[in-house]
């Protein structure tokens, strides 16, 4: 649970700083845009954590920006944040379909799909994951856990071993690792 909150706070503060995009970009036409107040409305109820309040106003976005990346990495968001994962996932697969920055949707789509206990489907996405970023000794260690979920041992291992060399001083990619030698036969 307690790593599950750090998860999610740590992807929220990556989705912020990761993600550069504005409601004054969605809107390409220019700022006499009508729809540019509600662009700007979903930013803040995101924002503010008002999921609940800015699902219709995305979803009235997407109606009328249905390629837009941005207002379907806001769905996401929202999605995540009403704790709705099949929902989160198809917004985090359509936003890897449509955007030309796809690792944006990484960790939060395999986790999407781990929450919902699709774990060959959990373990495709952080596979992809790692191939955007191999220089992430978070998601290399993710991979591991896919790894070790699917009895991939020989695989989670190799992803362990990544990741206590990307981030050695890890102590849960270092007993993660132990676990496994030990469990060895």
């Amino acid at each position: 649970m307690r790593r599950t909150l750090l998860l999610t706070a740590l992807l929220a503060a990556y989705a912020a700083l990761a993600f550069r995009g504005t409601a004054t970009q969605v809107l390409r036409r220019g700022a006499f845009d009508p729809l540019l107040p509600l662009a700007r409305s979903v930013e803040h109820r995101i924002g503010d954590k008002r999921f609940a309040e800015a699902l219709p106003v995305a979803l009235e976005l997407q109606h009328a920006y249905p390629s837009e990346p941005l207002v379907v990495y806001w769905l996401a968001q929202i999605r995540h944040g009403l704790n709705d994962p099949s929902a989160e996932a198809e917004a985090w697969e359509r936003y890897v379909a449509i955007s030309p920055s796809p690792a944006e949707a990484c960790p939060a789509l395999p986790e999407s799909y781990a929450r919902q206990h699709r774990d060959d489907e959990a373990l495709t996405a952080y596979e992809q994951c790692a191939r955007f970023d191999a220089d992430d000794g978070d998601l290399a260690m993710d991979l591991g856990d896919a790894y070790a979920r699917a009895g991939r041992i020989a695989d989670a291992r190799a992803a362990f071993e990544r990741a206590a060399q990307l981030d050695p001083d890890n102590s849960l990619v270092a007993r993660r690792l132990t676990a496994l030698r030990e469990s060895a036969p």
